[in-house]
């Protein structure tokens, strides 16, 4: 803890040791608001859902601390313009009877912007009572923008030894005094006093660092330290954002690990997903690698076999919805569609039945295509399209065949599967400049047989994968193949030679 002396100088008066005390004692206060950022405001909120996007604020209490005195105080239960879900009843004893008349958000926004008027927003895991504070207020059209500080996050950096920083389990381990817990007040209270319980046990420079360490980041996750995001890598590879639950709650990919998973924290308030996985993430997992391609091949198979709560479903090739060719008994070119299906007759393949379908419809429009013989629309005679010269006729025989084919193929030439442009396997080499060692990855017929690492050492180790053509890989490696950096990395090799080093 610094020592500060205190020297006054009169050229006409000596100065009473009460009036010195008086100015000892401000001065020092004067030093703990420094330190401490004060005035502070300890906020809780109850709401009626968990996403600030749908749910209502129910009720809010505040708290304003000024040179370690409480100087006001602000509690009310709110009507939030509905019913109070049966859960949120169970957890907080909260009805739908108890908001009945009660005060509406607007007609409180003033008392609660004059109470938090030039303070800290204090609050534990401050980004959730933030953000619906904030939508509050912005319904409104009113910003709502203070500085804030996390007691998950201090508590977290001044009680290390401790796994759990929720607060019932500081009430527990400090004995905090709390009548009633999840009703906004009390949990305010315990907060302000869990507050006080740190200006007594830590000395201000130790507060201080760990406060400046909320200040500079303030939108990391209440259950991560900066440390946290200081050892996650600058270069490329797969990360995974993890709960205390088994199943990953995000898996991603970048060429810059630490910027990204940065980039998911500060759009939390833009975002619910986001905000979500904020609020749930207690690790993040890594894995470098030497390059982009590597990443996203890596991304999509981890995302398939972990399925994480927060990405959109990636499926294998049998559960994919495949538009299949074929020729009807006239020669017209016609499609079907079914559950997987062999890539070489396949137009394309959609996540989706619902997905397909509007694809096919998009492009018999756009192409003047027979959506019977398309296989979207059943009729005996001819198709509605023709009725409405949307159609020229082929259901019917009318069209001449060669004309017809030839534009069903230019309409389906961007989402066919394309022929593998190699007579046999290739390797794609990748390096990193900040990354040891190289990967390699063998690949025919857009399926990825083997990837080969190199260690900083020299040594090479090959993992046999056969994987089965995969429509995300696929969609990887023919953007990678068009790119102008596949020219220096790709080389037309031998399979059966390259497994032979396994």
């Amino acid at each position: 803890m610094k020592h500060y002396i205190l020297y006054y100088k009169s050229t006409h008066m000596s100065v009473p040791n009460q009036c010195l005390r008086s100015l000892i004692v401000r001065f020092i206060i004067c030093r703990m608001q420094g330190a401490t950022q004060l005035p502070l405001v300890f906020v809780d909120i109850e709401t009626t859902g968990s996403s600030y996007i749908y749910g209502r604020v129910l009720e809010v209490a505040a708290i304003r601390v000024e040179n370690n005195r409480v100087v006001d105080e602000f509690s009310t239960l709110l009507n939030p313009i509905g019913y109070v879900p049966e859960p949120i009843t169970r957890l907080t004893g909260i009805t739908s009877q108890d908001v009945q008349g009660q005060p509406q958000f607007e007609e409180i926004a003033g008392r609660l912007a004059a109470i938090m008027n030039g303070a800290t927003f204090v609050a534990h895991n401050v980004r959730f009572d933030y953000s619906f504070i904030k939508r509050e207020f912005a319904r409104l059209e009113q910003d709502f923008s203070p500085k804030l500080l996390c007691t998950v996050r201090l508590s977290r950096s001044l009680f290390p030894q401790y796994r759990q920083h929720n607060l019932q389990a500081l009430i527990e381990r400090h004995q905090l005094q709390v009548s009633a817990r999840h009703r906004a007040y009390e949990d305010a209270l315990a907060l302000w006093q869990f507050y006080q319980l740190v200006l007594h046990e830590f000395d201000l420079d130790t507060i201080e660092s760990a406060l400046n360490l909320q200040y500079k980041r303030q939108t990391l996750p209440s259950h991560l330290n900066e440390s946290d995001i200081q050892r996650l890598p600058d270069t490329p590879g797969v990360y995974i954002l993890e709960s205390d639950e088994p199943t990953p709650l995000y898996i991603g990919k970048s060429v810059n690990i630490r910027q990204r998973v940065l980039s998911h924290f500060n759009n939390d308030l833009q975002k619910t997903s986001e905000l979500q996985i904020s609020q749930a993430v207690r690790n993040i997992t890594t894995i470098k690698t030497t390059g982009e391609l590597g990443a996203l091949l890596l991304e999509s198979r981890l995302i398939k076999e972990q399925q994480p709560l927060h990405n959109k479903r990636l499926r294998s090739i049998s559960e994919l919805t495949a538009i299949t060719e074929t020729t009807n008994a006239t020669g017209y070119f016609s499609a079907s569609l079914e559950q997987g299906g062999n890539i070489d007759t396949t137009l394309g393949l959609y996540r989706t039945m619902g997905v397909a379908k509007r694809a096919i419809v998009a492009l018999a429009d756009e192409y003047r295509l027979c959506k019977k013989l398309l296989g979207v629309e059943k009729t005996q005679g001819a198709c509605f399209g023709h009725q409405l010269h949307k159609c020229a006729g082929a259901c019917i025989g009318q069209e001449p065949v060669g004309l017809y084919n030839t534009r069903f193929n230019q309409a389906f030439q961007a989402s066919r599967i394309q022929q593998w442009p190699y007579d046999g396997a290739i390797l794609i080499t990748e390096r990193h400049p900040f990354v040891p060692g190289a990967t390699a990855y063998l690949i025919n017929n857009w399926s990825l047989v083997a990837q080969i690492d190199e260690d900083e050492s020299g040594e090479v180790v090959i993992r046999e994968l056969n994987q089965e053509f995969d429509l995300d890989a696929y969609k990887i490696v023919s953007s990678y193949l068009r790119s102008p950096v596949a020219r220096r990395t790709v080389k037309q090799v031998n399979e059966a030679d390259v497994l032979a080093f396994a």
